[in-house]
């Protein structure tokens, strides 16, 4: 019998962790896919300012999020001519 992954809850950004111990955690978005730890990290976690929310934080151990992937940051805005009338 395999066992069935545990569910994560962030007490700071409610985001939903089904964890399976790594590499293959599934992160559910509040809005849109499901994606990863690393993507997770990218778009949330990395900003955190102070000791106490990095410690609330349940995705700050790097070898459970992995390196980040391409695609896991927002892209850049593109850039505006402010210039042009």
């Amino acid at each position: 019998m395999t066992a069935s992954p545990e569910i994560l809850r962030c007490p700071l950004c409610q985001v939903s962790i089904e964890s399976n111990g790594g590499a293959l955690d599934s992160v559910q978005f509040s809005n849109g896919p499901k994606g990863t730890r690393s993507k997770l990290w990218s778009r949330v976690c990395q900003y955190l300012k102070t000791p106490d929310q990095q410690r609330q934080c349940i995705n700050q151990d790097s070898d459970l999020r992995g390196v980040e992937q391409m695609g896991d940051a927002f892209p850049d805005a593109p850039s505006i001519d402010l210039t042009k009338s």
